[in-house]
């Protein structure tokens, strides 16, 4: 992109420059409003700049804090997976432990009252 400033070029003719002048067809005609058309220029620039480096940054801080967030619910996962695990292992020797042969066998005698059958009071099933 070129300046404004060097933008128009009038073409020079042979004689009659004097010494001011060899430079005065450098200079726009208005040096200050191409000064104030250069700055606004770089002033948007510098605006959508800033505009995409604070977008760009909280971006980032977004993505780090659903990164943290990830973390800890991935951690009390972790924990209720252990836990429960934990509680499964009990129950499976709790399970074993009530269908022993010998707990049923003591259960029926002691809380029911029932006793090993005698010879003619087994049946067998078709």
């Amino acid at each position: 992109m070129l300046p404004v400033s060097l933008g128009h070029i009038p073409p020079v003719s042979g004689a009659g420059h004097e010494a001011d002048d060899g430079a005065a067809w450098f200079r726009p005609a208005n040096v200050a409003a191409a000064k104030n058309t250069e700055r606004r220029a770089l002033i948007g620039w510098l605006a959508v700049f800033v505009f995409l480096g604070v977008v760009i940054a909280l971006g980032h801080v977004w993505l780090r804090l659903k990164v943290v967030d990830l973390g800890y619910q991935l951690l009390t996962t972790r924990q209720l997976i252990e836990k429960l695990a934990q509680e499964q292992h009990e129950l499976t020797i709790e399970m074993a432990t009530l269908d022993a042969p010998s707990r049923l066998e003591e259960g029926a005698r002691v809380r029911l009252g029932m006793g090993r059958p005698e010879r003619g009071q087994e049946a067998t099933l078709p």
